[in-house]
């Protein structure tokens, strides 16, 4: 790290106030927005009447529009609560707290324009309460996290003095809806008066796009992003961002060297929580050990590792961390990190370490990575998340009974057969979100078939493509569908699989009752109880190529057409 003249960004001073009008404040490989733009919606929205005094919640995936309505609900004195999704999970709990939901929300609140165009303070209070954030989940159900403007300001500013931005636009792989896409990858540009990109860059295409047309200052990223990177240098232009930034999740180190080799950038890993924002920092291509950031402090304390931070709510008290971490040096911390603590959980009566179970599972040959989680409806009982090697893997009832079989056995010499996981699911890799966590919430719907026997078990889903995604999926032996069909050698009937096909085409590629017309429908070989198969959905327009094919052939060939909803009152069907 280089020492260097510093001039401390500021979201206290409303840097996006002041300046040309002309000045570009956002751009994406072809567009451009001024700062006459952004003053203007800022103050549509400082002046828009909402209730006075009362928390809002906003979701809205389009970086600007989010970007406009989060400053101007700022200079309108508002707390905004900054949920991760608009699911309808998530829309119930916002709206039990009485908040007023705004921007990409299933009956959102939409402000009536403003009568006055009063302009916007020209400041802001450090203590102001700005954002509700919320954890990932990936240890429980998401918590609120609370963040006044100071405490942003100081994370901004602390990545401005390790590394200060080059001339550029600071493009996102990331949300903004998350603490790291919020601090890293749109406050600290517009703190800094750096443009910031007008889309979440999620595709490598777009991304050679991008370095083709605008010197990028800084990339913020995370590693699903820079492992979908692709294998070669083919296509990605010559032109790299000042620096690479990770976050959110630990970077596999071959994904690391391969983005550094490929974008020709210094990659820098940032570790941390949604509670305690970044912590520490390193190359993850040189170094394994992490070094904290300059405003973070860390010492040992009877076995536990403590930290402080101005950053934090309690800026002068300790607080223990959650992470396994071995401390080498208190000043500056230097530290390598060791996981998650453990999560003990009881299961009848015996309690057992859900992190010591899954470091167990993952020490069986072909097993890449694990999770476990209680399963609430079962009375509690452990279910088991498995990543696995393809070779590894089972695609059919026998080798799935044997596969269990042995990893029963070999858990049975650390631990008691009650606490052994009863469900398993086994992946190619454990799903994660766009910050590379696995969410409670993305594990328990694993086992949503144990809800719902008509549903098969949903596993892997992977997009090659704008276009295509590929679903992994396993037949219940109890699933419904099965029962009748055929008594002594049961077989998925045709009309599960074309259900089954349509309810992925309206989730994955549009609305309900757009994906209504069929054509060359074929069930070329059985599929059987116990069967591991992937269903290859390919978008072509406005038609829909599905196959569903496991190791013993192709199972359904379906082409939908896209057709408009139909209006009025529906027909029954």
């Amino acid at each position: 790290m280089t020492h260097h003249f510093f001039c401390a960004p500021s979201l206290i001073r409303c840097p996006w106030l002041s300046g040309e009008a002309d000045d570009i404040v956002a751009q994406s490989g072809q567009r451009v927005r001024t700062r006459g733009e952004l003053r203007k919606a800022i103050t549509a929205w400082a002046n828009t009447p909402l209730p006075a005094g009362r928390d809002v919640a906003l979701y809205d995936s389009d970086p600007w529009r989010f970007t406009t309505a989060l400053l101007g609900l700022w200079h309108a004195g508002h707390r905004v609560w900054l949920p991760g999704d608009n699911l309808p999970e998530t829309v119930d709990h916002l709206r039990r707290r009485h908040l007023t939901l705004l921007g990409e929300f299933v009956d959102a609140r939409v402000p009536t324009a403003p009568v006055t165009q009063t302009p916007p303070v020209a400041e802001l209070s450090p203590d102001q309460d700005a954002v509700v954030l919320f954890t990932s989940g990936s240890s429980g159900d998401p918590t609120p996290i609370f963040r006044t403007l100071g405490q942003l300001e100081a994370e901004v500013a602390a990545f401005e003095r390790h590394w200060p931005l080059a001339q550029g636009v600071v493009i996102s792989q990331v949300s903004h809806q998350h603490t790291w896409g919020l601090t890293a990858g749109l406050l600290r540009a517009i703190a800094t008066s750096h443009p910031f990109g007008l889309e979440i860059v999620t595709w490598p295409e777009t991304l050679a796009e991008w370095l083709t047309h605008l010197p990028v200052s800084a990339l913020i990223s995370s590693p699903p992003q820079l492992s979908r990177l692709p294998d070669s240098t083919t296509g990605m232009p010559k032109r790299a961002p000042g620096r690479i930034f990770s976050a959110a999740a630990p970077l596999p180190h071959d994904a690391a060297m391969q983005a550094e080799a490929l974008m020709g950038s210094e990659l820098i890993e940032i570790y941390g929580s949604s509670e305690s924002g970044a912590i520490a920092w390193r190359r993850p291509c040189r170094d394994t050990t992490w070094q904290a950031l300059d405003d973070v402090m860390l010492r040992r304390d009877s076995g536990r590792i403590l930290l402080r931070s101005g950053r934090l709510p309690e800026p002068e008290r300790w607080h223990e961390q959650a992470d396994h971490i071995e401390l080498l040096d208190e000043h500056p911390a230097r530290f390598t990190l060791h996981g998650r603590a453990d999560r003990i959980v009881k299961v009848a009566g015996k309690r057992v370490s859900l992190e010591g179970l899954a470091r167990h599972i993952e020490r069986f040959s072909g097993v890449t990575s694990a999770r476990c989680l209680t399963i609430d409806h079962s009375g509690g009982r452990i279910g088991a998340v498995v990543a696995m090697t393809e070779e590894s893997i089972a695609h059919d009832h026998d080798m799935r009974r044997a596969l269990i079989s042995a990893l029963r056995q070999h858990l049975a010499n650390a631990f008691e057969p009650v606490v052994l996981p009863r469900f398993w699911r086994f992946v190619h890799r454990l799903p994660v979100n766009a910050q590379g966590k696995l969410t409670q919430a993305m594990a328990r719907h694993l086992f949503d078939d144990l809800d719902d026997r008509r549903q098969p078990r949903w596993l892997d889903i992977e997009s090659p493509t704008l276009d295509q995604r590929r679903i992994t999926l396993e037949i219940p032996e109890r699933l419904a569908a099965l029962e009748g069909h055929f008594p002594g050698r049961p077989i998925v009937p045709g009309i599960a699989l074309i259900h089954w096909a349509r309810q992925q085409a309206e989730r994955l590629f549009g609305e309900p009752d757009r994906w209504r017309d069929m054509r060359r429908v074929r069930f070329p070989a059985p599929l059987l109880p116990g069967d591991r198969a992937v269903m290859t959905l390919t978008r072509q327009r406005d038609d829909l190529n599905i196959t569903v094919a496991s190791h013993r052939g192709q199972h359904l060939q379906l082409r939908l057409l896209g057709v408009d909803p139909p209006t009025g009152d529906r027909e029954p069907s």
